[in-house]
């Protein structure tokens, strides 16, 4: 017992020594309240160690207090990084990693989808924005944390994990089977309407600074010199990434010394103004519109929030998630990791984002099913009824095969609209398939956008 109770204390010396030196973590000296829950926590330890009826694992117990610890915030940011963890984060960072690639958050009990990301097993599937999933390969994720819950998502590539998600509106948990893969994200997607002479870049997240920031100026520069009239710059699904390439994007439309964010800390301390540095007269003036749903997180808020109080572009689609916090991510001993949440962030008209999200100056929401064509839907894939069809069919989404369809539909006396029962027809089809830059057939949040801008 003397051995253990040696060991845990040269543990936790050495984590607060760690601490104490970091040069940014910039630890506080602890209080004489916090030692003696020290010396209670120490106590606690050694008689489990020595008297509890089943022997203990000293790294489950001391990682549990760990993220115990962290989970008494009640921020479902903040989080303890194991070795495996802090090196996933370093991977998805840098835009290659394994899993089925799916952005999530607790909230409210349950693996909230933030959003899925681009051309991954989890965007082919079909899982939405505010599915909340329930089950993961059998576990409830009700006792879950979220490190947990992404941890068994990304497992080893190849194989296969099942989840049960609840949609609203979905009387029913919906199963899903996905293969994990490799992904690696392509952040950016663009194309040119010709037709229009519109621009339309998407940016499925905030990241790899150096080039996607870049990436995006340099499309961005093209679709001028095609002589574009207008700008779409689509974040729907973009669940954040980086503060800087937030500003930076930001600072690329506005003109120099406009207020893009201000970041705050603790008793709503102003920590910093973020502001445009340089004016881009090329693009300042073009007209823009930026799309967000409920997906849009974190940095896409605060790009869109810029946007919107400078009246730079407007805003359509439907309220952002309304992630306003901001995470520094600390290097621990071991290979570990802390992400903290240090700060929030407002909008230059001071509004927070936080749990609130940006309003859109208009208002369109996506084509999706009435709760009856829900029920009906529901029918159709314990039925197997579109998958069964396309592979009767395997012409593809044609006007031979959608009439086809449409008739069957009417025949098996599915209460839906021919509108849902084409987009669901076309899901179908291009499941497995890379998806395109956006399908203006059934995207009316776009044809809205491309009718403001002509």
């Amino acid at each position: 017992m003397k051995h253990k109770e040696r060991l845990f204390w040269v543990f936790l010396t050495v984590f607060l020594l760690a601490c104490a030196v970091h040069p940014v973590a910039k630890v506080k000296a602890i209080s004489r309240n916090a030692e003696r829950y020290l010396h209670i926590f120490h106590e606690v330890a050694a008689f489990i160690q020595a008297d509890y009826v089943e022997s203990v694992d000293d790294r489950k117990l001391f990682v549990g207090a760990i993220r115990g610890l962290l989970s008494s915030l009640g921020d479902p940011h903040t989080r303890f990084l194991d070795q495996d963890e802090f090196q996933e984060h370093k991977d998805e960072t840098r835009g290659t990693f394994g899993g089925i690639g799916v952005e999530v958050t607790y909230r409210q009990g349950s693996i909230l989808v933030i959003s899925p990301i681009d051309d991954t097993p989890a965007m082919r599937a079909g899982l939405l924005p505010q599915d909340r999933i329930i089950e993961i390969d059998g576990k409830k994720t009700k006792t879950m944390n979220i490190t947990d819950a992404v941890r068994i998502m990304r497992g080893k590539i190849g194989t296969r994990v099942r989840i049960k998600v609840l949609r609203k509106g979905v009387p029913e948990l919906i199963p899903f089977s996905l293969e994990r893969e490799l992904v690696r994200i392509n952040y950016i997607k663009s194309k040119f309407l010709e037709k229009e002479k519109l621009g339309y870049i998407r940016l499925s997240q905030f990241m790899g600074l150096k080039t996607t920031a870049k990436d995006f100026k340099k499309r961005v520069d093209a679709f001028l010199k095609k002589g574009a009239k207008g700008l779409i710059v689509d974040l729907r699904m973009n669940p954040g990434g980086l503060l800087n390439m937030a500003n930076e994007l930001s600072d690329y439309f506005l003109p120099a010394g406009k207020v893009i964010v201000s970041v705050k800390g603790r008793g709503g301390e102003l920590i910093r103004a973020f502001k445009a540095k340089e004016s881009h007269p090329q693009v300042e003036n073009i007209p823009m519109v930026v799309l967000i749903d409920k997906g849009s997180a974190s940095a896409s808020e605060i790009f869109a929030g810029a946007m919107k109080d400078h009246k730079r572009a407007k805003i359509l689609g439907v309220t952002s998630f309304g992630k306003g916090s901001v995470q520094n991510i600390y290097s621990l001993p071991y290979n570990t990791g802390l992400a903290l949440t240090i700060q929030k962030y407002y909008m230059p008209s001071g509004i927070s984002i936080h749990k609130k999200g940006v309003l859109p100056d208009i208002v369109v929401q996506p084509l999706k099913p009435s709760d009856l064509e829900r029920v009906y839907l529901l029918r159709m894939n314990k039925a197997k009824f579109i998958e069964t069809f396309v592979q009767k069919h395997p012409g593809g989404y044609s006007d031979k095969n959608i009439r086809l369809f449409l008739q069957e539909v009417r025949k098996q006396k599915y209460n839906v609209s021919e509108k849902i029962a084409k987009l669901f027809l076309k899901r179908e089809y291009s499941l497995g398939r890379k998806q395109p830059a956006f399908d203006l057939e059934f995207d009316v949040q776009l044809q809205k956008a491309v009718q403001i801008l002509q």
